[in-house]
């Protein structure tokens, strides 16, 4: 009979395993490089997040660095990952990546406009 600790363990584990598959799904599916960013920035990010987190619970009581080291990556996880997938959307939108034929409204175009082609050495 497993503990509830081993049962709390691999239900984050088992989570954040399903939140990483779906990841992947979504970036081989979704249409365009704004969405499959997204899949990437929310879903992968909190799948890691719960896969290091299961970790640090079943190592927390070794006597080792385990709990510091998961709270780092948990740290710089949630510092990184959706700044970098922010920047890179902006970059391909600035750079006028094709969206999908189902976008409807472009509500950034007021705030966010395409650089001419000039600034790129595009002709």
């Amino acid at each position: 009979m497993p503990t509830l600790i081993e049962a709390l363990v691999a239900a984050l584990l088992l989570t954040g395993t399903f939140l990483i598959v779906l990841t992947g799904i979504g970036l081989i599916r979704f249409p365009d490089v704004f969405c499959r960013m997204h899949a990437a920035g929310k879903a992968g990010t909190l799948g890691v997040i719960l896969i290091v987190v299961g970790t640090v619970v079943q190592f927390a009581g070794s006597g080792n660095d385990v709990t510091l080291r998961g709270l780092l990556a948990v740290f710089f996880q949630l510092l990184t990952a959706p700044a970098a997938t922010h920047l890179l959307a902006r970059a391909c939108y600035v750079c006028e990546y094709p969206l999908s034929e189902r976008t409807a409204v472009d509500e950034l175009r007021a705030f966010l406009p395409s650089r001419p082609d000039e600034v790129f050495n595009r002709e």
